[in-house]
C-alpha cells in the first residue's frame, strides 16, 4: 500500500461529490465527452448510466483477426465487456475498426490495448505514434459512442519511478486529446501491470492532468502466494483505492499462476471484493494462445461448450461470478446497422468466376479460386514455407488485356512479373517490378492471351506467403459490359426501416436475363422489378434472408456480368431475459416455478426450446405479457446440472436462459466408505446403509451395472456383497459406487488382496570402493518363496561369474562391482513369489582427489506435489573462501524422471546475478536409471560475473513440459520431500570447469 497524502483526500472528497450528485453535474454527452466518461471513480455511458466492467480478454490480433466467432461465443457468458488484444506490428487500423465493430454488434464494451510495450516503458511513446495516427484516429472517431482505449499493456518493469510513469503518461494522455480522441483512456500499472500502488500514487497527477478528466486505471492481479501476496493484500489494496476514489479495474487475472498449490492467486477474494467496491474485473483470457501456459485458457477452442472448470466457477458459480454482477447498460443493448459491404471490383472484369491454378495454398480455404469470386472477404495464400509461387487465371479465350488490378493482403509480392500465354506452358513476362508496394496495385499492360499468371520471387515479411484477395483482368471487351450504380448497399431488416433497394443499370447493348444470389435464381415481379434501367431488390426478398454480406450477379446476354454486394443488418430492438441464469432444486418441496420477465422487446415469442426439442406452451410454459412462467413439473425432468433453454423470437436475437438443476435432498450415506477382501481367505462383505428416504436404485463398478440376488441382496438397511463376485475383481482397488433414488451417490473402496508373504534381503544398503575392493555378502530370508535373479536395469546377473549362492546367502563378485559406474547402483532380488527386494549400492573411488573449492551448495524442493506440472528446485551458492570465483566455470545438476517425451522449457524467476543470466539445459541421460533418465544443468552466462567472497546467490528456478502435462517427481533422484529448508542434498551434484567438486551422481 502506498499512500499519497492531501492529495489522494482531496481526490477523494472531489469525487464524492461527482458521485453523489452527478445525474446534475453533468450532460450525458459533450464535444469532449462522446461517449462513456468517468466522474468520480466509476464509468458512466453516454446516457448518463453508471457501467461496472465485467468482461473477458481476448487474444484477437493473433487468434481470429475480426474477433469472430469468438464474440459471439463470449458474448453467451453475460459479460458486458471485452479487452481486445492488438498490436501496432500484427494488425492494421482498418483490421481493428472490423474487430471493434463485431464485438459492439454483440453488445459488448470494446476496450482495446496494445501489446507492444510489455514491461518496457521506453516503448510508451512508440504506442502513442499508432495512436494518433491519422487512421487509428478516424478508427476511434467512428466507434467513439462505446469505445474504451487501454493505452498499453503493462507498459514498464519493476524499475520504472514514480516521476519517470506520471511524466510518461501525462504526455502520451495530452498527445492523444491533442489528436482529437476523447473516449476513456485507461493506464495500466508498472512492473508488468501488478503494481497498484504505482496506480494509487502517481493516478491523481496523471488524471488531473488530462484536458478531458477521463482516464480510468487498471491493475493485473497475477499475485500468486508463492510471491508473498494473500487475500488481505487483495482486500487491503482494493479497500484503499476505493476510498481515495481512484477509477479502478482489475484488467487481468485468473485463478492461479502455476498449477501448484502456492501459484494460486486469491481470485475468490479478488471477486468479492471487487462486486463490494464496485470495481470492474476482466478475466484472462478467453483462449485458446496461452502457450506454454495452456491451463489459463478459459476454453481449449474457443467455443462457450468448452469452457473450463475453473472459468465456468468465474463465470458463472462463485457468488461473485461474472455472469451475476454484469449488466449492459441500455446504450448497448441497440444494434448497429450493417457496415456498408467492400466495393467489387470495377465492371467489366474479365476474369470474374473464372477458373484459377496456383502453385501452393497456406490450407483449406486459401484456393486460387478466391481472387475470381469477386470477394474481397476471401483470398489465396501460398504456403509460407515456399518462396516462388504463382496464380493463374484461365481466361476461356484469348483476350486482349490492356490493365491488370491486384487486390494483396498485407502478405504481398515486392518482387514478381505478370506472364501471359496461350497454352499454360509458354510465358511470356508483360510487367515485372522489384518494388511492389501491396494494398491495390492498377497496372497498365498491352498483351493478348488466353492465361495470365502473376508470378511471385520475393515476399514481404519472410515468415508469411502471399497472398490475394482478388485480380481484375480488363481490356477493350471491358468496355463494351454492363454495369451497375451503385454497386454496394446497406439493407436493415428492422420493420420501422424497411425499403426496397434501387439500383441504376448501365446495360449498353446487353440485355438482363436474370438476377442470382449465387447459384439461385430470382423470381422476377416479386424478388425484383425492372422499369426501364432501375432495377429494385424488394424489401420482402432482402427480409428472408440471413444476417450477414450477399452478392447478387446480374447475369446478361453478353459481355462480363456486373456484381453488387448488399449487407443485411437488423437494428430491431433486442430482448433480454431477466433473470438469464436460474436455479431449480429437485429436493422435494423446494422446487417452484420460475418467473422469467422479457426486457425491452416488442417482438412476439415463438416458443422455447431444450435442443432440438420443444417445450409445450400451457403445460411446459405459459405466458402472461412480458411474464414467462416455466412450469415446476418440466423443470424437475431436467437433468441435474446445466441446461440451456433458448427463447426463439420473431425478429432479432434469441435469447438463452441457464438454468442450473441441483438436487439437495438429504443424501444417503453408508456407515463404512472402504472393505478389504482376501483373496486367500474369501468372505462376503457387510455394508450398513442410512438411507435418510431415499431407496438404493442400483450398484456400479464403473460403469457395469452389479446383478441384485447374485452380486449382491438387500436386507433392510444392509447390503451383502458376495464373496463370488469379489473374488472376480482384480488386485487393487475397486470403487463401487451407491445409486440412491435421490440425493448423491455414495462410493465404497474395496481393496482386493492375494497376499503372499514378502522374502527379504540383508543389508539393503551396500558401498563398494574401488580402491578397496570387497565382495558384498548378502543373507536371503526366504519366507517360503524360492530366489530366482538378480536385474540390475535391464541386465540380469549371471550366476557363477557375477555372484556365487551358498544356501541362503548370496556374494556379489568384487570383479562385477568394479564394473558398476561411480555413483549408485540399484539391483534387484527376484523371488518366486511376493515383492522383489532393491539393494543400493554406492560405487565410489577414494584414490581419486576431487578438485577442492571454496563453494558450497544448498538446495531444497519448493513445490513438494507428488504429481505436478512444475517442477521447482531452490538453490543458494555461498563462496566460504576469500577469493572470487568466476561463476561462467560453476555448473549444477538436477536429476529426475521425464516421464514423457515432451520438451522441457526453463525458466529462472529470480537470481541476484539477473535471471537472464542464468542458463538451464536438458540432457538425456546415455546410462538412465530408475530414479533419473535426464538431468537439468544450471549454468551461468559471463555476464553474470563472480560470486565475491562470503557471499550467497540464489537460484529461483522452475521447469515444465511443452504440454504442462505432469511429471512424477516421487522417485526422482534429485527431489527432496523432507520440507522447505535449506540443506546439503548429495543428490544434487556441483562442478567447477567441469570436474565434480560435490555430490554423487547417480
Amino acid at each position: 500500500m502506498k499512500k499519497n497524502g492531501l492529495r489522494s483526500l482531496l481526490l477523494a472528497l472531489v469525487m464524492f461529490v461527482m458521485i453523489t450528485s452527478s445525474s446534475i453535474i453533468f450532460a450525458a454527452t459533450d464535444v469532449n465527452h462522446p461517449g462513456f466518461r468517468v466522474e468520480g471513480r466509476f464509468l458512466y455511458d453516454n446516457q448518463g448510466e453508471k457501467t461496472i466492467l465485467y468482461g473477458i480478454n481476448k487474444m484477437v490480433v493473433w487468434m481470429d483477426k475480426d474477433g469472430q466467432p469468438s464474440f459471439s461465443e463470449i458474448a453467451k457468458t453475460g459479460a458486458n465487456c471485452v479487452r481486445i488484444v492488438w498490436t501496432t506490428k500484427d494488425g492494421t487500423a482498418e483490421e481493428l475498426d472490423t474487430a471493434i465493430r463485431n464485438c459492439r454488434a454483440e453488445h459488448m464494451i470494446p476496450m482495446v490495448e496494445l501489446h507492444d510495450a510489455t514491461g518496457d516503458f521506453s516503448k510508451l511513446t512508440s504506442l502513442v505514434d499508432w495512436w494518433v495516427d491519422p487512421d487509428t484516429v478516424d478508427v476511434i472517431k467512428k466507434h467513439e459512442e462505446y469505445l474504451l482505449i487501454n493505452i498499453g499493456n503493462e507498459v514498464g518493469d519493476a524499475s520504472v519511478s514514480d516521476a519517470t510513469f506520471t511524466k510518461g503518461y501525462i504526455e502520451a494522455v495530452t498527445r492523444m486529446r491533442a489528436a482529437g480522441i476523447h473516449v476513456p483512456l485507461i493506464i495500466d500499472a508498472s512492473t508488468w501491470g501488478q503494481d497498484i500502488n504505482k496506480l494509487q500514487a502517481c493516478g491523481p497527477d496523471i488524471l488531473a492532468a488530462d484536458p478531458d478528466s477521463n482516464l480510468m486505471f487498471s491493475a493485473h492481479l497475477w499475485w500468486p502466494y508463492m510471491y508473498g501476496h494473500s487475500d488481505q493484500k487483495v482486500i487491503d489494496e482494493l479497500t484503499e483505492s476505493a476510498n481515495m476514489g481512484l477509477p479502478l479495474v482489475i484488467g487481468e487475472f485468473a485463478n492461479q499462476w502455476e498449477q501448484t498449490t502456492q501459484g494460486q492467486i486469491p481470485y475468490k477474494t479478488i471477486m468479492e471484493y471487487c462486486a463490494k467496491l464496485e470495481i470492474g474485473y476482466l478475466i484472462w483470457s478467453w483462449g485458446p494462445g496461452n502457450n506454454p501456459q495452456t491451463f489459463l485458457d478459459m476454453t481449449t477452442d474457443g467455443t462457450f461448450d468448452t469452457m473450463q472448470d475453473w472459468a465456468k466457477e468465474m463465470v458463472f458459480d462463485n457468488p461473485y461470478a461474472l455472469a451475476k454482477l454484469a449488466v449492459k447498460p441500455a446504450s448497448m443493448l441497440t444494434s448497429l446497422p450493417a457496415g456498408m459491404p467492400n466495393e467489387p471490383l470495377p465492371s467489366g472484369n474479365l476474369a470474374q468466376g473464372k477458373t484459377v491454378t496456383y502453385s501452393t495454398n497456406e490450407s483449406n480455404g486459401f484456393e486460387g479460386g478466391n481472387i475470381t469470386d469477386g470477394d474481397l472477404s476471401t483470398r489465396w495464400a501460398s504456403d509460407a514455407k515456399s518462396q516462388t509461387d504463382w496464380v493463374c487465371i484461365d481466361l476461356g479465350e484469348t483476350k486482349e488485356i490492356n490493365e491488370v488490378l491486384i487486390k494483396w493482403e498485407n502478405a504481398y509480392a515486392t518482387q514478381y512479373q505478370i506472364q501471359i500465354s496461350n497454352d499454360a506452358n509458354t510465358w511470356t513476362d508483360v510487367y515485372r517490378t522489384y518494388n511492389g508496394k501491396g494494398g491495390s496495385e492498377d497496372i497498365s499492360i498491352s498483351a493478348s492471351g488466353r492465361y495470365i499468371r502473376i508470378y511471385c520471387t520475393q515476399k514481404y515479411g519472410y515468415t508469411w506467403g502471399y497472398s490475394i484477395y482478388e485480380v481484375g483482368v480488363y481490356g477493350p471487351e471491358s468496355k463494351e459490359a454492363a454495369s451497375v450504380s451503385p454497386t454496394v448497399a446497406v439493407f436493415d431488416k428492422n420493420v420501422m426501416n424497411q425499403e426496397d433497394l434501387v439500383f441504376t443499370l448501365v446495360s449498353k447493348a446487353n440485355t438482363l436475363v436474370s438476377v442470382k444470389n449465387g447459384s439461385a435464381i430470382l423470381k422476377a415481379g416479386s424478388d425484383y422489378m425492372i422499369s426501364g434501367e432501375k432495377l429494385t431488390i424488394t424489401k420482402e426478398y432482402l427480409i428472408a434472408l440471413e444476417k450477414g454480406t450477399i452478392q447478387l450477379t446480374l447475369v446478361y446476354d453478353s459481355g462480363v456480368n456486373p456484381v453488387m454486394n448488399i449487407a443485411i443488418g437488423d437494428t430491431s430492438p433486442i430482448s433480454s431475459l431477466s433473470p438469464s441464469r436460474v436455479e431449480f432444486n429437485k429436493k422435494n418441496g423446494a422446487g417452484k416455478d420460475i418467473i422469467i420477465t422479457l426486457n425491452n422487446s416488442n417482438n412476439t415469442l415463438l416458443g422455447i426450446l431444450n435442443g432440438t426439442q420443444s417445450l409445450v406452451e400451457g403445460i411446459d410454459y405459459s405466458v402472461n405479457g412480458k411474464t414467462v412462467i416455466i412450469a415446476e413439473s418440466y423443470l424437475a425432468t431436467l437433468a441435474l446440472g446445466t441446461t440451456n433453454l433458448k427463447f426463439d423470437f420473431e425478429t432479432g436475437t434469441d435469447l438463452s436462459l441457464m438454468v442450473v438443476v441441483m438436487d439437495s435432498s438429504e443424501n444417503s450415506v453408508l456407515t463404512t466408505t472402504t472393505a478389504a477382501f482376501e483373496k486367500i481367505a474369501q468372505a462376503d462383505i457387510n455394508v450398513a446403509m442410512i438411507l435418510n428416504g431415499n431407496t438404493l436404485a442400483s450398484i456400479l463398478n464403473d460403469e457395469a451395472v452389479l446383478v441384485e440376488g447374485i452380486d449382491y441382496t438387500v436386507n433392510d438397511n444392509t447390503i451383502l456383497i458376495s464373496k463370488d463376485y469379489l473374488k472376480t475383481l482384480s488386485i487393487g482397488e475397486t470403487t463401487l459406487t451407491f445409486v440412491f433414488s435421490a440425493g448423491t451417490n455414495a462410493r465404497l473402496m474395496v481393496t482386493i488382496t492375494n497376499t503372499v508373504p514378502d522374502s527379504t534381503i540383508t543389508p539393503t544398503l551396500g558401498a563398494f570402493d574401488v580402491a578397496a575392493p570387497e565382495a558384498i555378502v548378502i543373507d536371503l530370508m526366504l519366507n517360503g518363496n524360492t530366489f530366482e535373479k538378480i536385474i540390475n536395469d535391464s541386465y540380469t546377473l549371471v550366476e557363477g561369474m557375477d555372484y556365487t549362492i551358498n544356501g541362503t546367502t548370496i556374494t556379489l563378485s568384487k570383479n562385477y562391482l568394479a564394473s558398476l559406474k561411480k555413483g549408485t547402483a540399484l539391483l534387484t532380488f527376484v523371488f518366486s513369489g511376493g515383492s522383489n527386494q532393491k539393494l543400493s549400492i554406492k560405487v565410489q573411488d577414494t584414490s581419486i582427489v576431487l578438485p577442492t573449492t571454496n563453494l558450497q551448495v544448498t538446495f531444497n524442493n519448493c513445490n513438494l506435489s507428488t504429481t505436478t506440472n512444475s517442477l521447482m528446485p531452490r538453490f543458494k551458492v555461498t563462496n566460504t573462501g576469500s577469493d572470487a570465483i568466476d561463476l561462467s566455470n560453476v555448473k549444477l545438476r538436477y536429476y529426475f524422471t521425464t516421464d514423457g517425451n515432451q520438451e522441457n522449457f526453463f525458466w529462472c524467476d529470480w537470481s541476484q546475478v539477473g535471471n537472464s543470466n542464468v542458463k538451464g539445459t536438458f540432457v538425456k541421460m546415455a546410462n538412465p536409471t530408475e530414479t533419473a533418465d535426464c538431468y537439468l544443468e544450471i549454468s551461468f552466462l559471463e555476464a553474470a560475473g563472480n560470486i565475491m567472497p562470503n557471499t550467497t546467490i540464489d537460484l529461483q528456478c522452475r521447469f515444465a513440459k511443452s504440454d504442462w502435462t505432469n511429471y512424477n517427481q516421487a522417485n526422482d533422484y534429485s527431489f527432496n520431500r523432507d520440507g522447505f529448508e535449506y540443506k546439503s542434498w548429495d543428490k544434487i551434484t556441483a562442478y567447477y570447469n567441469d570436474s565434480l567438486i560435490s555430490g554423487i551422481e547417480p
